[in-house]
């Protein structure tokens, strides 16, 4: 709840409250709310404002020496206007009003300003004004007071301002240039296949195999030739195909990637790769793809240890058309050729995570193939090729009405699991590799839920560069009603790789590990689906990979009992053995 207006409104963009006097209060940019905040969207809200305020910095752009940096100040009319910052101070030209703009290299800033995407046009100032005295805005931190004659009425204080990155009022935040944040918008009524890796390695490629319209690629890291081998044929069918992939993967670019790549743009293929002046995002971490109006989500890359079934454990998931979605046009979904989707119903989520890729493909960090390749250092790297047995087959038909969520980071996807987290009832499943700690805030949530009542269990990798990272967390976690194991395959997979949910009768799906880096730095997309017989399908392969083996009946966990079957045709629901 945002705290009462003060007579006097001034803010301190540092992470604690501050009072500098006894009629001023100071708070903070990093907080989501901010006082009395105007809308940058309403229609008057560029030219008229009703408190003087500082609305937006950035101090470091990235042009040579920080030319171009600038202040985003909005006047309620003309006045005796200033800024300081405690060492330099500068009048605001006597005729400024409304949301202005303030530099001393006003040509640099107009330049920079004309290169943000056209998502930014909101809150944009609608003058730039030179300052004629010398007011350097500091990267490393900064306090600087916006003055109606001599009197501070609005002040920031901010610590190091990431290279790229602004700050605004109505943000809270700072954020790079280009990147705006995703509202999850559900889905009702869609066809959802889950299944696992290693055990079903054709489902992912299956919808590449036969799109007609479109195919987009999104991942980490790609080195599958599988996946090579369906895109090319895609592209030579005239299917228009595009991959975006991250530029600075852990261990480095693989040399078996650049030659696929190569493979790929002489195809006819449009490969742009995460790695611009100054990047969105630390790491371009999800893995999935949209083949006309399906979508695949997984938590693993596309390469022979995770798609190609040669040793990750991993959960993935194909979404169909939603008959209750509002229809699309071909522009929508990134073609602009129509033609069918190869599914019934509206592609919603589809289109959605279509247009999450086009943001991604076209925005500033992203370089063409070959840009990025005349200059890159290509590493070799060792290749899964382990044999597993099928245990979980994916469903031969998939569920017909679940409700689905496409989920991103940074944004909404931590917040979105903790909160379901919060909301269970009878049963929370988590795998993952690895975690941030016992006080990583999922973590947290699933101690909550554990207290409260909840069976809660945390299945970690066994993996020898994570063991006895997850070995402590089970020691610390012991005396909590919290369940913490790790993984032992037993020639089941080799590793385990998911990043995956079972919260009651809904399953999450998709790229995010849990830690804050991944939640805030990266690009990560996850699923979130609800419907019971997914998350039973889902917690079958789960208590199977809890206990060391096989679960042969459809059972799903439900806390306390045990229901047998009372007969032929009977449906009970099960409680998993996790001995």
């Amino acid at each position: 709840m945002p705290l009462p207006r003060p007579k006097r409104p001034v803010r301190l963009a540092t992470l604690v409250l501050l009072v500098a006097a006894a009629s001023v209060l100071l708070c903070p940019p990093a907080a989501a709310a901010t006082l009395d905040e105007t809308d940058p969207s309403s229609p008057n809200a560029s030219d008229v404002a009703r408190e003087p305020r500082i609305v937006e910095l950035y101090p470091n752009p990235t042009t040579p020496e920080n030319r171009g940096e600038y202040l985003v100040v909005s006047l309620p009319e003309r006045g005796n206007w200033s800024l300081s910052d405690g060492y330099y101070d500068v009048a605001v030209p006597a005729n400024a009003s409304g949301r202005v703009a303030l530099s001393m290299a006003p040509n640099r800033t107009a330049s920079i300003l004309a290169g943000g995407s056209g998502t930014e046009a909101d809150g944009a100032p609608r003058e730039i004004r030179r300052l004629t005295d010398h007011f350097p805005l500091s990267a490393s931190g900064d306090r600087i007071e916006l003055r109606r004659n001599g009197t501070a009425v609005d002040v920031v204080a901010y610590d190091r301002a990431p290279e790229g990155h602004r700050w605004r009022a109505a943000w809270g935040e700072w954020r790079p240039r280009g990147y705006e944040p995703r509202s999850p918008r559900p889905t009702a009524d869609a066809a959802v296949t889950p299944f696992v890796l290693p055990d079903s390695p054709g489902v992912p490629v299956e919808p590449l195999r036969n799109a007609d319209d479109r195919l987009f690629v999104a991942g980490y890291t790609l080195t599958s030739e599988r996946v090579a081998d369906a895109l090319v044929a895609a592209a030579d069918r005239g299917v228009r195909v595009r991959v975006l992939l991250e530029g600075s993967p852990v261990g480095g670019f693989s040399a078996r990637s650049a030659v696929l790549l190569d493979r790929l743009t002489a195809a006819g293929v449009e490969v742009r790769i995460l790695d611009g002046e100054v990047e969105r995002f630390r790491f371009h971490h999800p893995k999935y793809a949209v083949a006309d109006g399906r979508a695949v989500i997984l938590t693993e890359n596309w390469k022979p240890s995770g798609t190609g079934g040669r040793s990750n454990r991993g959960w993935g998931v194909v979404v169909e058309g939603s008959a209750g979605a509002e229809g699309s046009t071909g522009a929508e979904r990134g073609t602009g050729t129509g033609g069918s989707t190869g599914t019934e119903g509206d592609p919603a989520v589809a289109d959605d995570l279509a247009a999450l890729f086009r943001d991604d493909f076209e925005a500033r960090d992203a370089r063409p193939w070959s840009d990025f390749r005349a200059d890159a250092e290509f590493h070799e790297g060792g290749r899964a090729n382990g044999t597993y047995p099928t245990r979980f087959e994916a469903p031969a038909e998939p569920a017909a009405a679940a409700n689905v969520t496409v989920l991103t980071a940074p944004g909404n996807a931590a917040d979105r699991i903790v909160a379901r987290i919060d909301a269970a009832d009878e049963r929370v499943l988590a795998v993952v590799p690895r975690v941030g700690g016992p006080n990583d805030r999922i973590v947290r949530a699933l101690r909550r839920a554990a207290d409260r009542g909840v069976d809660v269990h945390l299945l970690l990798s066994d993996a020898w560069y994570d063991r006895e990272a997850n070995r402590n967390l089970s020691k610390r976690l012991a005396d909590e009603p919290i369940a913490v194991d790790l993984a032992e395959p037993r020639g089941r997979f080799g590793k385990v790789h998911a990043k995956g949910l079972v919260v009651d009768d809904a399953a999450v799906v998709g790229s995010l590990n849990w830690n804050p880096s991944a939640a805030t730095n990266n690009r990560e997309v996850l699923l979130a689906v609800e419907d019971e017989s997914v998350a039973d399908f889902y917690a079958r392969a789960y208590a199977a990979d809890w206990r060391g083996g096989g679960i042969q009946l459809p059972i799903a966990f439900v806390g306390g009992f045990v229901v047998a079957l009372a007969g032929a045709g009977a449906v009970a629901r099960r409680e998993i053995e996790f001995g």
